[in-house]
């Protein structure tokens, strides 16, 4: 059936209309021709149908400020192509100038009917499009939003008059931020209302019936892109110090070279194409302790990806890359995971515990007996006042928190080298246990082997038990 058969309507008021300069879609628009198959028509085609010539140049829609010509949505579909997402639904969420409803109600008043809607004219026509072209369906439910915004500064005072006009419900408030003249309060929502109570004799007089002339086309705005993220999962290992979880800057500089969240983040972004993304740690290790074992668990939140689409051979490459390059961070059990399992790194903090080994010096060798001693209150668990650390309370409140040593054990190496194994709750500062941060953290190591001085050589942490990520079964 011809697309173009039933527009009897639209023929009745095309030849005033096209003579104010309306386009061959918004007269459609004008006679309330349902949204359908007619507006994906050329508008040659249309004005052949409504009876009526197409000139070679043809100034802007004073209707729709040219939004629905087809080079527009020849713009937006081509660049959201471009982007290549492997999504098969789309969402499309349209932003239109405030000018256009201030027009929609000019129609309404000169054609004594209700247009059909711009914005969903909108919508139907580029999701038609992004259908032919890209193999998507659009659906208000899916993952995968579209933001298109358009502007048109010509047209940017056209609601002036309703805030000028007696009985006004739109407040408006200027003000100067940042060297810029801004007024806030003529939301699009208030012009909508604000017209729904304005007479019609209003519009007329201070807009204009029909439409007014314009110069210039619409032009997009903005177009963004908004899908859920992904996350990937896995546990990571740190085999050389000096490498810290997320970029270390301080005053713009860094601090340490490599962080673990840029060696594992970046290859996963290149390969997922995601604007950006984020790494959570559960818990984390200073800069110069080594991470060990089975790895600290981590997830990766990956914002907009283009591919989701992903098998675990896939992602699995990226772990076995960096096991192949002998990089100084590597990761177990990397893999794609449901992000309602990353509130397990979250609820694990208050759950899991840590084993650690440190080498340690002290000032004088300890006896025979005050090791054994030491290593007899170890073998049972051991509660710790800790105040916050001296080194970090630029940037923690200073409390007191109570932590508990499950198990510690120490082995004399030799002089004054010791080495102690400590498995501890989370949240303890090892480093304040062992020297006892001038007395903050209560008891130490230092005050355990008679208030000798201790101090902390190296650190590794060996475990974090918690199950995180899922063991992959091949």
């Amino acid at each position: 059936m011809d697309p173009l058969a039933n527009i009897e309507s639209a023929k009745e008021i095309s030849h005033t209309l096209h003579e104010t300069g309306i386009c061959a879609l918004c007269i459609l628009r004008s006679a309330a021709i349902p949204i359908g198959p007619a507006y994906l028509e050329s508008p040659a085609a249309i004005s052949q149908a409504l009876g009526i010539t197409q000139g070679e140049t043809q100034a802007p829609c004073p209707a729709c400020l040219s939004i629905l010509s087809s080079e527009l949505f020849d713009q937006a579909v081509a660049r959201y192509k471009s982007e290549e997402f492997d999504c098969t639904t789309v969402c499309v969420n349209i932003e239109m100038p405030k000018s256009i409803y201030i027009r929609q109600k000019s129609l309404q008043i000169l054609n004594k009917r209700t247009p059909t809607d711009m914005k969903d004219t909108i919508k139907y026509i580029i999701g038609k499009r992004l259908a032919e072209s890209c193999g998507v369906t659009v659906d208000s439910e899916s993952e995968m939003h579209i933001d298109i915004a358009f502007k048109h500064p010509e047209s940017a005072k056209d609601h002036q008059f309703l805030i000028d006009r007696e009985g006004t419900t739109i407040k408006t408030r200027s003000f100067r931020k940042k060297g810029v003249d801004r007024t806030e309060g003529d939301s699009t929502s208030a012009i909508i209302a604000d017209l729904a109570q304005c007479d019609e004799s209003i519009v007329q007089l201070q807009f204009g019936v029909p439409p007014p002339a314009i110069r210039e086309a619409a032009e997009i705005d903005s177009i963004v892109y908004r899908r859920k993220p992904l996350f990937v999962g896995g546990r990571y290992l740190k085999l050389e110090r000096n490498i810290s979880q997320t970029p270390f800057v301080v005053e713009g500089k860094r601090v340490t070279e490599l962080s673990v969240s840029e060696v594992i983040g970046d290859p996963i972004k290149d390969f997922i194409r995601c604007d950006s993304y984020n790494m959570v740690g559960s818990g984390r290790e200073d800069a110069d302790v080594r991470m060990l074992g089975d790895g600290r668990p981590f997830y990766i939140e990956c914002t907009n990806p283009r591919r989701t689409n992903i098998t675990q051979e896939q992602i699995s490459l990226i772990e076995r890359n960096l096991i192949e390059t002998g990089s100084a961070v590597q990761c177990r059990r990397l893999q794609i995971i449901r992000p309602e399992d990353t509130k397990i790194i979250k609820e694990g903090e208050e759950h899991k515990t840590k084993h650690y080994c440190a080498l340690v010096w002290f000032a004088t060798p300890l006896s025979s007996e005050t090791l054994d001693e030491i290593n007899r209150l170890g073998s049972e668990a051991i509660v710790l006042d800790q105040a916050t650390p001296i080194r970090v309370l630029h940037r923690r409140a200073p409390l007191v928190r109570q932590r508990k040593l499950l198990h510690l054990d120490l082995v004399h190496l030799e002089g004054h080298f010791y080495k102690v194994r400590i498995e501890s709750e989370a949240g303890t500062y090892i480093k304040e246990f062992v020297h006892g941060d001038l007395g903050r953290t209560v008891p130490s190591l230092s005050s355990l082997a008679g208030d000798i001085i201790a101090d902390i050589i190296e650190l590794d942490v060996e475990n974090v038990s918690l199950d995180f990520p899922p063991v992959i079964t091949q």
